[in-house]
């Protein structure tokens, strides 16, 4: 039974809310994103202005804690999407009221999880198109996970070696940075990125100023969750820039780019590869590559997690209703090229403000498939 809910901002959490938080999270094992820590929170809450915490409490006195965006019309995302690849109903075991009534308790109609890490399986009953994110673990050291993942896939890792003595002849020796501190490799990597967006015609989320402030102001942090900016020279020229969430031997491979111009070697690879091997050097003892292009990522995955979109509605009128103009605006929007249709709730979470969300909008019908 519910006790009590309050919303506050992420710059208003007091000492025993983040011990406790952190607690909750160091009980479930699949819970060790860095997405979804209070340092992450607190992160975007200095970037963006309507970044809330709901806190509820049973009549047990346990915790239960949602991290959203506070929209008009008591409509809620998650906190930092469209760029957290993970999400969550953080709660302590025993947690006893479910999502719905905390949402209504918070004043808000529908939350909408994109990436749902559903650890203690609460809200089971309203995923749907499930995904899964790709990890490695190193639990054993990097020499013991490359070699169970050589037995398994002996002739990807046999054409990497390959690649590699190719590359090393076509453009010089390999030298891999890590936990690189040079702003020229930081913006170097938003660029490569920006212009990858563009060639593969996908919505750039960089052109959001709060999302690369977010990125920037984490590079810059040296605190519990950061992130670590590694970079794969060859023959002293940039090849690859990888900006990874790095919290308590959690490694989340975030925003990566390549040089195009060195494709044929696969230096995206290699530097993947190279962080693994390295990964002692970082302290990281686990690799969340996340999800998609499964066709390279699978060569190095060892675990997968189960994520799911979800809709969370209280039951209200307003809130029913809202429900039903999303599933009527979905059948609307069949008839749209389906990468337009599927940026526009994209480009909305991107850009909060309507002058930015117009330029972003313009931006995409300007380089769409029609």
């Amino acid at each position: 039974m519910l006790h009590s809910v309050s919303l506050i901002r992420p710059a208003q959490l007091t000492f025993d809310i983040l011990a406790r938080w952190r607690a909750a999270l160091a009980a479930q094992d699949a819970w060790s994103s860095p997405f979804l820590t209070p340092e992450f929170a607190q992160a975007v809450g200095r970037e963006r202005d309507d970044a809330r915490i709901i806190l509820a409490r049973d009549h047990q006195g346990l915790l239960g804690i949602v991290c959203i965006h506070q929209r008009p019309g008591g409509y809620a995302r998650p906190l930092g999407t469209p760029i957290a690849d993970q999400q969550a109903f953080i709660t302590e075991t025993g947690f006893a009221a479910d999502l719905a009534q905390v949402l209504r308790a918070a004043g808000l109609r529908i939350l909408r999880f994109t990436a749902l890490n559903d650890a203690q399986n609460r809200l089971a009953a309203l995923s749907s198109q499930h995904h899964d994110s790709l990890l490695a673990s190193l639990a054993d050291g990097p020499e013991a996970y490359f070699a169970a993942q050589e037995r398994r896939h002996h002739r990807h890792f046999k054409k990497m070696r390959q690649r590699a003595r190719r590359a090393a002849r076509d453009h010089g020796a390999a030298v891999f940075k890590l936990d690189c501190r040079d702003a020229g490799a930081f913006a170097l990597l938003m660029r490569w990125k920006r212009a990858q967006y563009r060639r593969t015609r996908k919505c750039d989320v960089l052109a959001a100023s709060w999302i690369e402030a977010l990125l920037t102001s984490l590079w810059q942090s040296r605190g519990r969750v950061r992130v670590v900016l590694n970079v794969l020279e060859l023959g002293g020229r940039p090849a690859a820039v990888e900006a990874g969430l790095l919290c308590q031997g959690t490694y989340h491979s975030w925003i990566a780019a390549y040089n195009p111009q060195m494709a044929a070697c696969s230096p995206g690879l290699m530097l993947l590869e190279g962080i693994l091997r390295r990964a002692g050097a970082l302290g990281i003892s686990r690799m969340d590559m996340g999800s998609g292009h499964e066709h390279y990522k699978k060569y190095y995955a060892n675990r997968t997690l189960r994520l799911a979109a979800a809709t969370v509605l209280v039951q209200d009128p307003v809130a029913q209703s809202q429900g039903l103009i999303g599933r009527c605006g979905a059948l609307l929007m069949t008839g749209m090229p389906r990468r337009l249709a599927n940026s526009l709730d994209f480009l909305a979470a991107c850009h909060p403000a309507w002058p930015e969300r117009l330029r972003g909008m313009a931006g995409r019908l300007g380089h769409a498939v029609i």
